[in-house]
């Protein structure tokens, strides 16, 4: 963890489109063992160095991004979120492919920026969400937040087999509360990140 994205770490456009599909199956297989379902329509994406650069190497696919201070300009933005060092990263998507039910959710949503945790054994780490939007009537469906992860936690995940850890989200927001153990196939993830 820690290491950062450059410009060479980006395959050239057309090496990535003649390999494209190879990517995006084995990045779906990566992504699915990290990806945890959070109640009803939310699920969190656990991201790491690998996450990460295929979103870049993707969004450079999609805008057909030749021009190196563009590409640099998205590094920098999606370099944010990059685990640092004793530190998990996530997103936080909340689906719901009904527009109108998506905004009414949205408002009933607002402040869960303060109401999600992740428990590592005994420990709860409270997120700490990239943006916090108690300046508006509701929330957004995509959230980037990080766990910083204790010295004790760090070494709980590292000392512990993948189907012994105890690794727990909490959402124990007023109108959504759910509680999700890890598999032991995202655990085994997060602690190869933490390698």
């Amino acid at each position: 963890m820690g290491e950062t994205i450059t410009q060479r770490d980006v395959l050239p456009l057309n090496v990535y489109r003649s390999r494209r599909e190879e990517y995006l199956r084995k990045m779906i297989e990566y992504k699915g063992n990290r990806r945890v379902r959070l109640g009803e329509y939310m699920t969190l994406l656990f991201e790491n160095r690998q996450t990460v650069l295929f979103q870049i190497q993707e969004l450079v696919h999609c805008e057909d991004l030749t021009a190196e201070d563009e590409l640099s300009e998205y590094i920098d933005i999606y370099s944010g979120m990059l685990p640092a060092e004793n530190e998990l990263s996530a997103t936080l998507f909340i689906e719901i492919d009904d527009q109108r039910k998506l905004e009414e959710a949205l408002v009933k949503l607002k402040g869960i920026e303060h109401h999600l945790q992740l428990k590592v054994g005994d420990e709860a780490i409270q997120a700490v969400f990239e943006e916090i939007h108690d300046d508006r009537e509701f929330t957004t469906s995509v959230h980037y937040l990080k766990f910083p992860l204790s010295q004790t936690a760090v070494s709980y995940l590292k000392s512990h087999n993948a189907e012994d850890v105890g690794l727990v989200l909490v959402l124990n927001h007023p109108h959504a509360v759910a509680e999700t153990r890890l598999p032991a196939v995202t655990v085994e993830s997060l602690q190869n990140d933490l390698k």
